[in-house]
């Protein structure tokens, strides 16, 4: 589970002179990280900092806030800071780069160039278990505005540093403010008493995102189909929770009315549940093509409107879907199955600003090859090809998922709304 101590004995490298860095350096200290300052970063006066780096310091983590680079010779400053940390990055090294977005061509420039040099580090970094990804903050010309966005990017900033997020490498992540800009809680504990409904629940990524969800103190509805009753049964008599027999795709109305017997109103509702039938689309059944677009898309919004319209899900509510890379980049064979994640990616985008008016957030999770007992049936080559097929050169675990979209239902991830958050490890898929 979270700690209050997220960082606990991590040291962790900030860049100098950044206009964020004392609340950067002040939370992460907070979180029991060692905090160190290096790097040239883009102004050549250090004496802002007390701090420094022993050229023998094996580092954790590493930050590199570039939100006050205005010149294009200030991306230099990236060079100067990572190549300064040659040979000082730990296994398992997570790197996160704090940009912001700009309307001017010069400004636009520098966020582009930012985010391909994140990617680029992240394939280059990738073999060695290290991960790179940028956190894209909204530019607002308010100070107060632009200061409660800061704040709110810090939790993200400590989650993206943390064991929890082990398989999310160049990413672009972009944080906004929202209507309110409420004190954010910590993150341990800030899922007590809290309310989930999970789809597809009784095995793989659902049960694994069942258990996190349980572990950080919410109270978790199981949802699978009629078919697996015993291990939906032997999961929530693990976790503590209640569990709701039902076929997604059919009779949503009998399945919202069962939900409120259970549960008047909830707080987190994450649309696990889906289907393959992969077939090329010439010898694609019309059921086969059917099914999988019911079930894995008009299923997840039919369920989350009928959930809006009678108010069950609480102010600041979570919700979370479940596309895939395959969804960005398509797949041979799975036009049916791309088809559907793809619209959940423009679905949870397109609700954003809904969520937004009730303090909420939605957002998508796509994973990449992830190891499950589904996977572990396929043919050996194949498997090492898709775990090749990465950065990280490596699959997935399903805790890899579930700790993302466990920490998507916080209330520390408010600043992320509309996005979908790729869990694929770098894969090259849809890159």
């Amino acid at each position: 589970p979270w700690s209050d101590e997220l960082l606990q004995g991590k040291q962790i490298v900030l860049n100098s002179n950044g206009p964020l860095q004392k609340i950067i350096a002040d939370s992460l200290s907070t979180q029991k990280a060692i905090v160190r300052s290096g790097g040239d970063a883009f102004q050549k006066d250090k004496s802002a900092s007390s701090l420094s780096v022993s050229v023998n310091s094996v580092f954790q983590g590493s930050v590199f806030d570039a939100t006050g680079l205005q010149k294009i010779a200030d991306l230099k400053s990236l060079y100067s800071f990572f190549h300064g940390l040659r040979g000082q990055l730990g296994f398992n090294h997570r790197v996160v780069i704090l940009s912001k977005t700009s309307k001017s061509p010069e400004g636009r420039a520098i966020e582009k160039a930012i985010s391909s040099f994140a990617r680029s580090l992240s394939r280059e970094f990738g073999p060695e278990g290290i991960n790179v990804n940028v956190l894209l903050l909204e530019t607002y010309d308010d100070k107060a505005k632009a200061e409660a966005l800061a704040l709110q990017s810090l939790p993200v900033l400590s989650f993206f540093l943390s064991d929890f997020c082990a398989f999310v490498t160049g990413q672009i992540i972009p944080l906004h403010l929202e209507k309110t800009a409420k004190p954010l809680p910590l993150l341990a504990g800030s899922l007590a008493g809290k309310t989930a409904l999970v789809t597809g629940a009784a095995q793989g990524i659902g049960y694994s995102i069942c258990r996190r969800l349980a572990e950080e103190g919410a109270h978790v509805i199981a949802l699978d189909r009629p078919q697996n009753e015993e291990a939906l049964r032997e999961l929530c008599l693990e976790i503590e929770g209640d569990y709701l027999l039902a076929t997604i795709g059919k009779n949503h109305d009998d399945l919202i009315e069962r939900l409120t017997a259970q549960s008047e109103s909830v707080d987190i509702i994450v649309h696990n549940a889906g289907i393959t039938r992969d077939r090329s689309l010439f010898g694609m059944s019309e059921s086969e093509w059917d099914d999988v677009l019911n079930i894995n898309l008009e299923a997840v919004i039919d369920i989350t409107t009928e959930v809006l319209r009678r108010g069950l899900l609480k102010t600041g509510g979570r919700i979370v879907c479940m596309a895939s890379v395959v969804g960005i980049s398509g797949n041979f064979g799975q036009s049916n199955y791309s088809a559907s994640k793809a619209g959940l990616i423009g679905y949870v985008e397109a609700m954003a600003e809904h969520l937004a008016s009730i303090e909420g957030t939605v957002n998508a999770i796509a994973p990449g090859f992830i190891e499950t007992n589904m996977t572990a049936k396929i043919p050996f080559v194949q498997k090492q090809f898709a775990r090749r097929l990465s950065s990280l050169s490596q699959g997935g675990q399903p805790d890899d998922v579930a700790d993302m979209v466990t920490f998507l239902a916080s209330p520390c991830s408010q600043a992320i709304n509309g996005q979908t958050i790729r869990v694929c490890g770098g894969s090259f898929l849809g890159a």
